[in-house]
């Protein structure tokens, strides 16, 4: 008997539920900084390049994530779920919500209290604590379990939280619990998938070796080398542009590096303390303190936000070395410029803060840099 997909979406419903009452409740608890359980140490993210599936797997892309499931496997129509080859069983993301300005720890007790005092379940396996985790591209995670039946049907939940993606997943499994006197063998299969997981979310360095178009109409073109060109006009190539070498850092190393350089002020812990606050959504096109009332929904706002994380962070170091005014008319020195903020992938779009001058500007992505 094919197992029905409509069950399962109920176990979708009450997964989205819970993380939407997990982040309203976040709106009103300050963010702590720490987990009783510290995560495993992460590998730098342009280190972890996607892994090529075996020939009896595929890979499946989804919700900023990508993981291997059975190359037998039946996907199920409008979903990230699929059927086993007899249709007995179902699995695969069940569900993807940004973390938010939330800790792992306090999102787990939450949740421990939802499922506890819910009533959703017959009957719950639930653990007493999360556990430290790692995705197979180095990504440092926290992890629980929980075992559930409702009805006749078992629901294995694997939920997974990284901090540094500012996403919080659920990969699960539904069978008929007549046919599965064990769970344990539906888990295996479960945590096979989930072994195969990586994240496609702040995987790489979108920036170095590009050109942009700023909101000014200057253009900078960041050649691979590490020089590069900053036009005061995309349409003029040969006067008024700055030249010299730049610097790229993005996730924890970008937080490190603005850290390390005193001259700007910026501490790590108000470098954190902006980041947990952005992770609620972000708005581009600058910050001002109202931004985060509005994320939180203490003040109505129906402006469209984008999911930012760590790993979407930049600082783009410019150092300028000599302005050419015209092509004969050339000044050797210039100054050192830090820019920060993000990328965001859906818009190709720049979000920065020029800590020199405080200010505001937006690279627009138009294409790799030519080679000189």
């Amino acid at each position: 008997m094919r197992i029905r997909i409509q069950s399962f979406q109920w176990a979708t419903f009450l997964f989205l539920s819970t993380v939407l009452l997990c982040l309203l409740a976040a709106c009103t608890t300050p963010p702590d900084t720490d987990a009783n359980t510290p995560p495993p140490p992460s590998l730098p993210a342009s280190s972890a390049p996607t892994p090529e599936p075996t020939p009896d797997r595929r890979t499946h892309a989804a919700q900023g994530v990508v993981f291997e499931v059975p190359a037998d496997w039946t996907q199920a129509e409008g979903s990230d779920l699929f059927y086993t080859e007899d249709s007995r069983q179902v699995y695969g993301l069940n569900g993807a919500s940004p973390l938010g300005s939330y800790t792992p720890q306090a999102f787990f007790e939450e949740l421990t209290v939802y499922y506890q005092t819910g009533g959703e379940f017959d009957r719950l396996d639930l653990p007493e604590a999360l556990s430290p985790w790692q995705s197979k591209d180095g990504t440092a995670c926290y992890t629980t379990d929980l075992t559930g039946y409702h009805g006749s049907i078992l629901y294995c939940t694997k939920i997974i939280i990284a901090p540094q993606k500012n996403l919080v997943l659920t990969f699960c499994a539904q069978a008929n619990a007549d046919d599965v006197e064990d769970p344990a063998p539906v888990w295996e299969t479960l945590n096979t998938l989930c072994s195969s997981l990586t994240f496609e979310v702040g995987s790489q360095d979108y920036i170095s070796g590009n050109t942009f178009l700023c909101g000014d109409g200057s253009q900078l073109c960041l050649e691979e080398d590490g020089s590069f060109r900053y036009y005061q006009s995309a349409d003029d190539h040969e006067n008024q542009y700055y030249e010299g070498i730049y610097e790229v850092y993005y996730g924890q190393a970008a937080l490190e590096q603005i850290a390390s350089m005193t001259e700007y002020g910026l501490t790590m812990e108000e470098l954190e303390q902006v980041l947990s606050m952005n992770r609620n959504g972000y708005i581009p096109g600058g910050s001002s303190p109202a931004d985060y009332l509005y994320g939180t929904g203490e003040l109505e706002d129906n402006r469209t936000r984008y999911s930012v994380c760590l790993d979407t962070f930049y600082a783009v170091i410019l150092d300028n070395q000599r302005l050419v005014q015209t092509p004969d008319q050339v000044t050797e020195g210039g100054n050192r410029v830090l820019y920060l903020g993000y990328y965001l992938p859906d818009l190709e779009l720049a979000d920065m803060t020029n800590a020199n001058a405080a200010s505001h500007t937006q690279w627009q992505l138009q294409r790799e840099t030519d080679n000189p």
